[in-house]
């Protein structure tokens, strides 16, 4: 996979998120190699990142408080998980 049909894939897999959509996005990923999807979960996760530091920086923020924001989320998620 090309880095345009990696992108390509990647924004079809946000899109499928936005719409509530989990069975599209698996079946978005299901015909492609385990280095592929690997690729395509980089980029996700790049996309987040870079989200997540746009609202921190409008809220006059950096890197910094994305990524305590970010640990927060993560502490809330495992804190749900023993509920």
């Amino acid at each position: 996979m090309d880095a345009f049909e990696c992108d390509r894939t990647t924004m079809a897999i946000v899109a499928a998120a936005l719409a509530d959509d989990g069975e599209g996005a698996v079946a978005l990923l299901d015909p492609l190699e385990r280095r592929d999807v690997c690729r395509v979960a980089v980029r996700l996760a790049a996309m987040a990142a870079d989200a997540l530091l746009a609202v921190a920086e409008e809220g006059g923020g950096g890197k910094a408080e994305a990524l305590a924001h970010w640990q927060a989320c993560i502490i809330a998620h495992e804190s749900r998980r023993d509920e």
